[in-house]
């Protein structure tokens, strides 16, 4: 009998509490926003501002039809209500405890959003919120979302904040949303001239030294990896790394790889890149006599009074050669498909002439279309920060 009443006591103190709980939460209204300054939706704001505070849950919000009945039984228009004696009379109409207003401002490629908080007994604004964020109208949701927060001390995904705030930080679907970003990921094909002395070499007989081919040219096939590593404005710097196999079409396997670093213009195209180069040859050390290449441990070998050098020759050993790569091109679009066309020069390396070539690919435009409320994993749970917002939160006494 004696636990039986002791589980009821518990039960009844705590439904005493959760019920006491329940209604010492404040009401809250949300009012107009001042977008005289900025285009902006209004109502926009107050529907997003109003769905982040039911989501936090730490007032009872006024309901918006409750808002419009007050506004029509009254006939009182609460457009442009921001200032403390509008915001008085308005809150006791409503018969609430706080009103949230706020304003977007613009200031230069900037805008500045801020949310107050009114109490209504005291008759003062006693809570404020203000970020100045880069002027991307399709993010206007997400700095409201972003200001209730701070507002509240409740924890914002530091990433989102950083690409709102800090150009250089920007994933290019949130920089230039109205733009299709330019990702050459993708295969290519292409052909490369030789030109100096390595192209007669190419072309002459395998037992002097040669290598047999009917052209000093060579087909290559390989895969461009790209990485956006600064986007701001129009202009992409990029990173790109190119492996790549040629010279199939005689019977050899040459691979290759370029390291670029370069710039591309989003908007139209336009792309600019220099690197290193690192191709495999064949090459050989010795001297001409008579026109022909006298490779160091033939039998007639004599360098004496000769000049040594070290050229392309099918009779030596296999090597890592190193030049220059500059390289330009354009993007052409069709549908959802890109296609890359770039032209490019190879400085000489060692035992080897100047290279000139042409590559094209082709890859799917993968364009990320921004949301108001963009997902991530790392975005912190719905709960007071234990050291407040992190920006310009500001208590008033």
């Amino acid at each position: 009998m004696r636990k039986l009443v002791y589980a009821l006591s518990f039960t009844l103190a705590a439904s005493s509490a959760l019920f006491a709980q329940s209604e010492s939460k404040k009401t809250l209204a949300v009012l107009d926003f001042d977008v005289r300054n900025y285009a902006v939706d209004s109502q926009q704001l107050i529907d997003k501002a109003t769905i982040e505070l039911i989501r936090i849950n730490k007032y009872e919000i006024v309901d918006k039809y409750d808002i419009e009945y007050i506004s029509k039984r009254d006939k009182v228009d609460l457009k442009g209500c921001y200032s403390k004696i509008c915001l008085e009379d308005i809150g006791k109409r409503l018969k609430c405890d706080y009103l949230l207003t706020g304003s977007y401002d613009l200031l230069g490629d900037r805008v500045a959003v801020t949310v107050r908080l009114y109490d209504v007994a005291k008759g003062s604004f006693t809570e404020s919120a203000s970020r100045i964020y880069l002027n991307i109208p399709q993010q206007n949701l997400t700095m409201m979302e972003v200001a209730i927060k701070d507002l509240l001390a409740v924890g914002n995904d530091e990433n989102l904040i950083k690409k709102l705030t800090i150009s250089e930080e920007y994933e290019s679907a949130l920089n230039n949303p109205e733009t299709s970003v330019i990702n050459n990921n993708g295969p290519r094909i292409g052909v490369t001239a030789v030109a100096g002395p390595s192209a007669s070499i190419l072309m002459a007989d395998p037992k002097v030294g040669g290598f047999g081919y009917s052209l000093p040219a060579l087909t290559s096939f390989g895969y461009q990896f790209e990485q956006v590593f600064v986007n701001s404005g129009n202009f992409q710097a990029l990173f790109e790394f190119i492996p790549l196999i040629a010279g199939l079409e005689y019977g050899r396997v040459i691979p290759s790889a370029n390291v670029l670093m370069g710039m591309r213009n989003s908007r139209t195209g336009w792309e600019f890149a220099i690197g290193p180069n690192f191709t495999t040859s064949v090459l050989g050390e010795g001297y001409l006599e008579g026109g022909n290449f006298i490779l160091r441990g033939s039998s007639n070998y004599n360098p004496t009074g000769k000049d040594v050098i070290t050229r392309l020759d099918s009779r030596g050993d296999v090597a890592i050669s190193t030049g220059l790569v500059i390289g330009f091109g354009k993007t052409f679009k069709s549908g959802k498909m890109n296609f890359p066309l770039n032209l490019f020069v190879v400085t000489p390396g060692r035992g080897d002439s100047w290279r000139i070539g042409t590559s094209v690919g082709f890859n799917i435009v993968r364009k990320k279309t921004p949301s108001f409320a963009p997902a991530t994993p790392r975005v912190r749970p719905l709960e007071p920060a234990s050291t407040g917002a992190s920006v310009n939160r500001i208590t008033i006494q």
